[in-house]
């Protein structure tokens, strides 16, 4: 038989036990086993959601269209070849990309502005005229440094041309021009006792009233180049 005092201590000990969550004789509660259906019906959630989004990527993938990207760098002016060109596969909401299937439309055609490799190619970006016409030529530019920009040049660059005075005579600008192919080193001198380290030479496109004036001056080591733009592009003639 117990005691008051032993009464006592056994009630406290069970307010104790209610208050920490635990059962008489110092058990935790068991989990709820109504928690597992939910669980399951979490995962099951789970899997079809994961299941809706892989197949809305395969439809996205199914929409994808080949079209014409550029395989290798194009200078400004050049001629499209089968070689320029490859194909990938983009979102079909591109509706300025040219198809895959009309590459061969688009051989023969011109660069209007620099291509790079790589690059999804639009039909705004070439022009079936070609940049040499009945009021456009291109010419070799022998350029010596200290003519030209520090930064050299580059194809797609407007440069204006200037023969320089000598004594009396003033210098002249001979005209603008849209630099086809960068300067490169020509590997001998310029034929009139410069080092040939000096001497690079680029190609230009010219209105072909100036073309006389433009020889004669690069001829005799006369011309330098001030870079008016950079990158331009070819308008349709």
């Amino acid at each position: 038989m117990s005691s008051p005092g032993t009464e006592v201590v056994d009630r406290q000990r069970q307010r104790a036990d209610r208050a920490a969550g635990r059962r008489p004789g110092g058990r935790l509660p068991a989990a709820s086993k109504r928690r597992r259906p939910a669980i399951a019906a979490l995962a099951a959630l789970l899997i079809v959601g994961g299941a809706l989004i892989a197949g809305v990527l395969a439809v996205r993938m199914d929409q994808r269209v080949a079209v014409v990207r550029v395989a290798s760098d194009i200078n400004v002016g050049s001629k499209i070849t089968e070689d320029d060109l490859a194909q990938t596969r983009v979102a079909s909401d591109g509706v300025r990309l040219i198809p895959a299937d009309r590459v061969k439309e688009i051989i023969g055609t011109y660069a209007k502005v620099n291509l790079v490799k790589g690059q999804l190619l639009e039909q705004g970006m070439l022009t079936r005229s070609s940049p040499i016409s009945d009021d456009k030529a291109a010419v070799g530019v022998v350029m010596l440094d200290g003519r030209v920009p520090a930064s050299g040049l580059h194809a797609g660059d407007q440069v204006e041309l200037v023969k320089i005075g000598t004594g009396n005579i003033p210098p002249e600008v001979l005209g603008d021009a849209v630099v086809l192919d960068a300067p490169t080193p020509t590997g001998q001198g310029s034929g009139l006792g410069e080092k040939a380290e000096s001497a690079t030479t680029a190609t230009m496109l010219v209105d072909r009233a100036d073309v006389k004036a433009i020889t004669d001056a690069s001829g005799n080591n006369r011309i330098a180049v001030a870079l008016l733009k950079s990158g331009v592009s070819l308008g349709d003639k």
